[in-house]
């Protein structure tokens, strides 16, 4: 448990109001302003928000579509939804199966516990904002390496919706709607649905079928009600339903878009999640509680690889948690702004695997069950000293308890438990000041961890568990405008030093889990800059830079040491062009191109496990009126073959999409 007295200390900074989360970034729970056309808008402490806007290339409101346009935010995708997918930010990831998240992840005033849980794609989210760095102390779900917050459309004087269809190569089509009531009265609602549905890209040349169709359904509906000026509840909801094929794994060194195997396999996920929340005026602020409630089941993932031997394998997932966020913020007329919140989780997941020789016999039959309960106190202050100066602290006192159950029943029979209680005390300390009314300079120390745990694919009791990862970053940045702010750049520095560096992969070929790298040391920097040239243009452009080496690393089964590799996951760089064109006649046209640097996916940087440097171009073009809007669209205009994900353990990767293209068409009203 935490100590009594960090406890005493924390329960006093809350009954007192000094620490606060009216940090100079918005919180968690953030009201989404229209969409407009314009770049990512980026601070010197490390936000950058983007919205989508549905005649840029790439509108689709992603994860996968913010990791092209942020800097330092990559992904790692595995083609089975989330599940074992990657998402890196300043190179702090999450493990693709058992290690808590680095990033997190809100949708409005809904938290997702677990990375695996992400939805791939929900319709009727106008914008997201992007946090690196430690979010301990202004998140109650708050991630080690930051924190995505997708924020819905809001209304506006008049109910307004929209229709979209689109249609392209590979037979993909799909359909979206979106409606929003009048906003400003006791009450109004959102309610948006998508379905979507393509042939896979990759070919089983000896079945004659392809291997990763995909299908997906959503729905997200949000209702607000006002029934006092001083009081506001929110209802949401949201749900994905995915039937997938199998995943996109093809052997590595041969063809990226066909294999040749005698089964497939299939992946299918269903989502859901409902959060209800209440915000009062009290004499002490603005008061707001949310109760929520996350389900995902995968059931199953199955697939057929070929190393050889021929290998087949099935898992069965699920997860279900139980969250609570309590905050209580300052009101608009006190000396300075604070906000203080508790935060309580509990969640349970559970999985069996099942893996065979076809023909021949099992390799392994097993099962788990993870039990997790997390509770916090957080929060944050920001004081002015002086003109021009902004000082931010914060605290975070954290508990989170686990309990794990492993059985097996092949390759012989076994059971082993586990329990742990990791603890944290995460202070925070930021500096800005004004050089300008255009320019904004920021230095920061924050502390973070990501919790410990168990891997479940080994029957290894000794070999399971793995260290909790701690971080302590060093972040400084400076913001700017010019040319009568139609142009800005944000630049920012930073130096991680990390402790237990979590690294996941199969270090044998019966043991695959998380081993902990005593130090790593991650130093970086971003660039991101807009330009509004005329009132037509818009361009962009960023750059991202993470040098993750593992200063501190033996392997623990050949003892052979690793000092000063590269950690896996975290490519040496990211770039992002664009620009856009919209006409006063309603004619536009964007495009832009997207490049990442090499990658390596274990860390001994073996070349065959290494994705070289590489770059997609994308473009749209079309012609929006108020009522309807029609374009065409190319993605990976070049066909530039690459992997999205490559597994040592298998020796098998999963292939970028090729040159797709395709015509979507818009009703609005």
């Amino acid at each position: 448990m935490i100590p009594n007295t960090a406890y005493k200390l924390t329960l006093y900074l809350v009954a007192t109001a000094l620490p606060a989360a009216a940090q100079t970034n918005p919180g968690p729970v953030v009201r989404a302003e229209p969409v407009i056309v314009e770049a990512a808008p980026a601070d010197s402490a490390g936000a950058t928000r983007v919205p989508f806007d549905p005649t840029a290339p790439a509108p689709a409101p992603t994860i996968g579509t913010l990791a092209d346009r942020v800097a330092n935010l990559h992904l790692d995708a595995g083609g089975a939804g989330s599940f074992g997918t990657i998402f890196t930010l300043r190179g702090l990831a999450n493990t693709p199966y058992f290690s808590d998240p680095s990033i997190t992840l809100y949708f409005d005033d809904l938290p997702l516990a677990s990375s695996f849980t992400y939805p791939t794609g929900l319709f009727g989210f106008a914008s997201a904002t992007v946090y690196r760095g430690p979010q301990a102390t202004a998140f109650g779900h708050g991630g080690e390496g930051g924190v995505i917050a997708f924020a819905s459309a809001e209304p506006a004087a008049r109910a307004a919706g929209e229709l979209l269809v689109s249609a392209g190569n590979d037979d993909a089509r799909s359909a979206a709607i979106e409606a929003l009531s009048a906003g400003g009265g006791k009450a109004d609602a959102a309610v948006s649905a998508s379905f979507g549905e393509r042939d896979g890209y990759i070919s089983n040349t000896q079945l004659g079928v392809r291997v990763d169709d995909q299908e997906s359904y959503s729905a997200s509906v949000r209702l607000r009600l006002r029934p006092t000026p001083s009081g506001e509840f929110t209802l949401q909801v949201l749900g994905e339903r995915t039937r997938d094929g199998a995943q996109p794994l093809v052997p590595l060194g041969g063809p990226l878009y066909s294999v040749a195997r005698g089964r497939e396999g299939e992946t299918d996920i269903d989502f859901g999640g409902i959060a209800l929340k209440g915000s009062f005026d009290t004499p002490f602020g603005r008061l707001t509680e949310t109760t929520s409630y996350t389900d995902w089941r995968l059931t199953p993932y199955a697939n057929r690889l070929v190393l050889p031997p021929t290998l087949d394998s099935r898992i069965d997932q699920s997860q279900g948690t139980w969250n609570e966020e309590i905050r209580l913020a300052s009101g608009p007329h006190t000396g300075f702004a604070w906000n203080a919140g508790a935060w309580f989780s509990d969640g349970v997941t559970d999985g069996n695997v099942d893996r065979d020789i076809p023909g021949l016999y099992p390799i392994e039959v097993s099962d788990f069950d993870l039990k997790v309960r997390t509770a916090a106190l957080f929060g944050q202050a920001v004081f002015t000293p002086a003109a021009g100066w902004r000082l931010t602290a914060g605290l975070r006192v954290e508990d989170t308890e686990k309990d794990f159950n492993r059985g097996q029943s092949v390759p012989g029979p076994g059971y082993f438990t586990g329990g742990a209680s990791f603890e944290a005390f995460l202070p925070k300390l930021e500096a800005d000041y004004d050089l300008s009314a255009e320019t904004t300079a920021t230095a920061s120390v924050s502390f973070g961890t990501k919790p410990g745990g168990w891997s479940a694919y080994t029957g290894n009791a000794n070999l399971a568990p793995f260290k909790a990862e701690d971080t302590i970053a060093f972040e400084t940045g400076l913001e700017t405008s010019f040319a009568k702010k139609a142009a800005t750049l944000a630049a920012r520095a930073f130096a991680y030093d990390i402790r237990d560096y979590q690294i996941e992969r199969s270090f044998t070929a019966t043991d695959y889990l998380v081993v902990n790298a005593p130090r790593a040391l991650a130093i970086g920097g971003e660039l991101e800059s807009s330009w509004r040239p005329a009132p037509e243009w818009t361009l962009a452009a960023s750059l991202g830079v993470t040098d993750l080496v593992l200063t501190e690393f033996t392997d623990p089964f050949t003892e052979i040491s690793y000092a000063g590799r590269r950690a896996p996951y975290a490519p040496a760089y990211d770039a992002h062009a664009s620009a856009v064109w919209h006409a006063p006649t309603g004619w536009f046209a964007g495009a832009e191109l997207n490049a990442t640097g090499r990658t390596f996916y274990d860390e001994t940087e073996n070349p065959r496990f290494e994705q070289p440097a590489y770059a997609v171009i994308d473009a749209r073009a079309g012609f929006e009126t108020a009522r309807w809007r029609v374009s065409l669209y190319v993605e990976n205009i070049a066909d530039k073959g690459y992997y999205t994900l490559i597994i040592p353990g298998v020796l098998h990767g999963v292939p970028g999409a090729p040159r797709t293209w395709g015509v979507d068409a818009a009703l609005k009203w």
